[in-house]
């Protein structure tokens, strides 16, 4: 019976141990623990999780152990975001854009066209590099303007977006366009290490 449990809900030492509180016989749960490992291998081996675990993956869910994993889906991009990024008019020239933003006063700058939509990110020192025309419009230095994700995006979808683009910061926009906030990698990896940190501790009961 417990090696069933543990194919259907996992978790072989909690099973084995039941056992040793129902029963108090240490020879047997000596031998509902081996059968209890073993029927876990198999499972795994055979198809790759639980059963339970199945029936959360048909709903929708990620979890591949018994580690909470929640707090990477509540941790969201709208959550983590800078609000209020420094933003100008994408139609200004260069030389508006130096008078506005200083050299060392951003590290970026964002774009917005006339309808108040994200129009792309320019990196401030890109504006102040030798040979730039300063008559030309800003957005000739502009990133390309589809690299954003939404509010809603949890944090590994977020990790995900800048490794498959390769920047080093990423705008959160709404559905229209409109942007929410700022994204950097550094503070994005920096958050997702500390949370594991404190889910570690959490299942290993540390303060």
């Amino acid at each position: 019976m417990a090696a069933l449990a543990v194919s259907v809900v996992g978790g072989p030492m909690t099973m084995s141990f039941l056992v040793l509180e129902a029963t108090r016989d240490f020879a047997l749960t000596g031998i509902v623990l081996t059968a209890s490992l073993v029927a876990s291998a198999l499972v795994r081996e055979l198809f790759g999780y639980s059963f339970s675990t199945w029936r959360l993956h048909l709903r929708g869910e990620v979890i591949k152990s018994a580690r909470d994993i929640g707090w990477v889906r509540q941790l969201t991009a709208g959550r983590m975001m800078r609000k209020a990024p420094v933003a100008v008019p994408a139609d200004i020239t260069i030389a508006e854009f130096r008078r506005r933003n200083p050299l060392g006063s951003t590290s970026r700058v964002v774009l917005i066209d006339e309808d108040e939509h994200y129009a792309g990110m320019v990196p401030t020192t890109r504006a102040y590099a030798d040979g730039v025309d300063l008559d030309d419009p800003v957005d000739t230095l502009t990133r390309r303007p589809d690299e954003t994700v939404t509010p809603d995006r949890n944090i590994a979808e977020v990790m995900q977006a800048f490794d498959r683009l390769g920047v080093d910061d990423l705008a959160v926009v709404d559905g229209d366009g409109g942007v929410l906030g700022l994204l950097t990698e550094s503070h994005v990896r920096k958050r997702y290490a500390d949370e594991l940190e404190k889910a570690q501790r959490e299942l290993f009961g540390e303060s």
